[in-house]
């Protein structure tokens, strides 16, 4: 266990690194041939646990191996999330929902980058493959595609980048919609009056927390 171990090469502490760890814990699992059948069964559900005493033993021999290196490969903090799960996805699954989070923003961003995509040295096939690998980024944020919030967020953006970005950071964008995302700008627009250019660092801190 200690050689698996070696090989995630990280703990994860929250939100900053959990990304890597996420990447690196998975396939290590992978790696191990210790990731489908035991952390998760197809298109990432939960696995069936057996009906059987024997097969099930033998199962929840299996998911103790990934659930003690995923124990080991966080902090102190973090471990506390975890500890009253009993199964690897289960604890995967809480920290995913802590840490892992998404934005419409981050959609919109992902978006700005395919529809500004150029064929590059006539090479057709690196280009389909750019497209097939923003495209597996955005259905991987799994935010519902909510088109006349994306819209209006690409129009926003860069203009309003650096407000947009504080708004994600303190996890503003999270679960906002289009309604609620219009509403902020009337309350921008009432403190500081209508703008014609990206407002300043203090305005951007005052704002998204609001």
């Amino acid at each position: 266990m200690h050689s698996i171990i070696s090989r995630v090469g990280i703990v994860v502490t929250g939100k900053e690194n959990y990304p890597e760890w996420s990447w690196m814990i998975k396939h290590t699992l992978i790696f191990n041939e210790l990731w489908k059948g035991v952390c998760v069964e197809d298109r990432d559900n939960e696995p069936v646990h057996p009906t059987s005493d024997k097969d099930l033993v033998i199962w929840e021999n299996k998911n103790s191996k990934p659930y003690a290196l995923i124990a080991a490969s966080v902090n102190e903090e973090v471990s506390h999330h975890i500890s009253s799960y009993s199964t690897t996805f289960e604890a995967l699954q809480k920290l995913k929902e802590l840490y892992d989070s998404h934005s419409a923003l981050e959609v919109v961003q992902l978006m700005i980058k395919l529809f500004t995509l150029e064929l590059q040295n006539n090479d057709h096939l690196a280009l389909a493959s750019e497209v097939k690998s923003i495209m597996h980024d955005i259905k991987s944020t799994k935010v519902e595609l909510d088109i006349p919030h994306i819209a209006f967020l690409k129009a926003l953006y860069p203009t309003y980048s650096n407000y947009l970005e504080s708004l994600q950071a303190n996890g503003n964008l999270i679960d906002i919609t289009f309604d609620s995302l219009v509403k902020k700008f009337v309350e921008r627009e009432k403190a500081f009056g209508k703008k014609t250019a990206p407002e300043s660092f203090e305005e951007v801190v005052f704002l998204s927390h609001k």
